[in-house]
């Protein structure tokens, strides 16, 4: 049996997401962001425009893999900097203060994965129909 994209269902049925047709909230001018959750995680879905650049710094207490999937990005954590080339993985601890902007002149992709569940990024996810 194949499946086609759903977006709502129940919460322990298995969903697939197209990344491209997911509603985009636009956080600043050249970044807009969508979110999915799962019962213990957020996974925010970002696309950085050629250009944008970063207001600064900020931590958080969550644990964050940051996945580059198109493009190239900066990110800036604690005193170091990466230039992370898609398609790789940057481990960001929580706690740590870090930014990102992308490289190039490609729109870059990104998917962050924060653990444990952040709270104040449930509202990106609603799209999905997910009932905790």
């Amino acid at each position: 049996m194949t499946h086609t994209h759903n977006k709502i269902a129940p919460k322990n049925a298995a969903r697939v997401f197209r990344l491209d047709q997911l509603p985009l909230t636009e956080v600043r001018p050249g970044f807009a962001r969508t979110g999915l959750r799962s019962d213990g995680a957020v996974t925010t879905v970002n696309w950085f425009e050629p250009g944008y650049r970063s207001i600064g710094p900020h931590a958080h207490p969550f644990d964050q893999l940051s996945y580059v999937l198109c493009g190239a990005m900066r990110f800036w954590v604690g005193d170091e900097v990466f230039d992370v080339q898609a398609p790789s993985v940057l481990y960001i601890p929580g706690g740590v203060p870090h930014c990102a902007e992308p490289l190039g002149d490609e729109r870059a992709l990104n998917v962050d994965v924060f653990a444990p569940l952040r709270e104040d990024y449930l509202p990106l996810c609603e799209h999905q129909g997910f009932n905790a």
